[in-house]
């Protein structure tokens, strides 16, 4: 990480460049298909194509494109939870001659503000028989177990250990704000035991697992991806979570812009007596923040609350 000194601050110049840099809102950001070849599929969800057009597998149960909230644009895909809510909306991306073996997704996420509980199905990549018995050989699962983020993985062996990331929404920093998830897949060589898997949560690494055997000696590939919000023990009240900006790609995708949405502060400023030699940074992707040194420690008081761009 390159820092950049810009200098003594004082507690006024802080309080002026934190509304600067409130200002900023999710909806400003963009991203364009045309600019990633390796992108092979991009849902903003902007378009005003019905879900059933752009998605071979759909249930619209309490699923739709909304205005209410989004990453970029206007407009971003809902679900909306009555009281005992189990069964609840889906959309699936078929490919029926199978993605690449190895494979991205990236999705942008948010629990409304005073969310409670949370819906253990959230994302999977799997090859699945559609048809007949529509068994699946293998899946990888980006689901929520006891508030946190988790890797969810059956293998055509069985079920593997859950991975538990310590990405948690019992956090409130991360309701109320959208998080970008991203799921990588490689698919072992058939017979051998060096496939993986890894989940980003804002670009951050939450799960890795490395030499894993998912399909055996099958040749099978992943031809499903999927968002998901079915609703296992049923939701306790009336209430909504978001998707936005759904990517398929053959490469690591990262955040919009290459930066993460926050809507809430990283750190508490407010009770924070700040040094007269505290200095105010930048690093490379443009956040600044305030550093205070003690003992060669640096403790970072994070001032964009709302976007970080590289």
């Amino acid at each position: 990480m390159r820092l950049f000194k810009i200098g003594l601050i004082n507690s006024a110049f802080v309080l002026i460049l934190f509304n600067a840099c409130s200002s900023v809102t999710a909806g400003t950001l963009t991203e364009r298909w045309a600019d990633h070849p390796e992108w092979l599929w991009f849902d903003d969800f902007e378009s005003g194509a019905a879900l059933k057009t752009n998605y071979q597998d759909v249930d619209t149960t309490g699923f739709s494109v909304v205005t209410t909230d989004a990453v970029s644009g206007t407009q971003a895909l809902r679900q909306h939870y009555t009281n005992g809510m189990v069964d609840a909306g889906w959309i699936i991306r078929v490919n029926d001659s199978g993605f690449p073996p190895h494979l991205f997704m990236r999705f942008y996420h948010k629990f409304e503000s005073g969310f409670s509980g949370f819906p253990p199905k959230m994302a999977r990549m799997r090859y699945r028989q559609r048809s007949g018995d529509w068994t699946s050989t293998f899946a990888v699962h980006c689901w929520i177990d006891n508030n946190l983020v988790v890797a969810d993985v059956k293998a055509q062996s069985g079920w593997l250990p859950i991975a538990k990331s310590n990405f948690s929404f019992a956090n409130t920093s991360n309701i109320d704000r959208w998080v970008c998830f991203e799921m990588e897949v490689l698919l072992n060589t058939p017979g051998k035991q060096d496939g993986l898997y890894r989940m980003w949560a804002d670009d951050s690494l939450i799960v890795e697992r490395l030499n894993v055997d998912l399909r055996g000696s099958e040749s099978y590939l992943i031809n499903e991806v999927m968002l998901d919000c079915y609703w296992n023990g049923g939701s306790p009240k009336e209430q909504n979570r978001y998707f936005d900006n759904f990517v398929i790609s053959t490469q690591k995708i990262g955040p919009v812009g290459g930066g993460s949405v926050r809507t809430n502060p990283v750190g508490k400023m407010q009770n924070t007596k700040l040094k007269k030699t505290s200095l105010l940074k930048i690093d490379k992707s443009l956040s600044l923040y305030i550093a205070q040194n003690k003992g060669g420690v640096e403790t970072k008081y994070l001032l964009s609350g709302e976007i970080i761009r590289n």
